[in-house]
């Protein structure tokens, strides 16, 4: 009987710091899925803000088109309507990312990276045409 007792004493001694132990791990992850979702927030904010860029510069491209003589514009026209299409691209991107779950915005990020880059080549590609 005095082992129970002794044995129940114990736990009950014990019974806090297994929990302060799991607060504090409880508490770390809280702190790494903050930190992930801030990193989150801030690649989307960059990504928003160059996409916006780049549509204001892609938009300002098809004005200068429109004023090329008839022989440059049928090819302009065509790598403008390749541009357009990697853009809408990066936009559905942006969307997928918004939609995502926390654990799975990772995994498109790269892929998000390789069509901004590649919308960027594009832009430039058609924008040396008017340099």
């Amino acid at each position: 009987m005095k082992r129970l007792v002794c044995i129940m004493a114990l736990s009950l001694l014990l019974w806090p710091a297994c929990s302060t132990e799991q607060d504090r791990a409880s508490q770390g992850e809280n702190n790494g899925t903050e930190a992930a979702r801030q990193e989150r927030q801030v690649y989307q904010e960059k990504v928003e803000a160059r996409l916006r860029e780049l549509d204001q510069e892609i938009d300002a491209l098809k004005i200068k088109m429109r004023a090329q003589k008839e022989v440059d514009r049928q090819q302009l026209e065509q790598t403008m309507a390749e541009l357009d299409l990697k853009r809408a691209a990066c936009h559905r991107d942006l969307e997928k990312l918004k939609n995502s779950s926390e654990d799975a915005w990772q995994d498109l990020k790269v892929g998000i990276d390789a069509a901004m880059d590649d919308l960027e080549a594009a832009y430039e590609q058609a924008a040396s045409h008017f340099r």
